[in-house]
């Protein structure tokens, strides 16, 4: 079975866009205190839990992509309804 991750397509802008941001954000801050918790890292763990923090970089990057293009998509009641 393909890595949903690898495989998935890049998100189309649209009412859910704002949804999955908040979605992606919310997931990225749970990664982030489960990482904080394990800080500081022996030296042997420090490449790898720097991989993971650019990892959450690059889906903070698509999240503020998601933002922008639920944007300029126009304006939405809250609900995803255009106003």
């Amino acid at each position: 079975m393909p890595d949903p991750v690898i495989s998935a397509a890049p998100a189309r802008p649209g009412p859910g866009a704002q949804v999955r941001a908040v979605e992606t954000v919310g997931g990225v801050l749970t990664d982030l205190v489960e990482l904080a918790e394990r800080l500081p890292v022996p030296p042997e763990q420090a490449e790898a839990t720097a991989r993971i923090l650019d990892r959450l970089a690059e889906e903070i990057a698509e999240a503020a992509g998601l933002v922008r293009a639920a944007v300029q998509d126009g304006p939405t009641d809250g609900s995803g309804a255009k106003r």
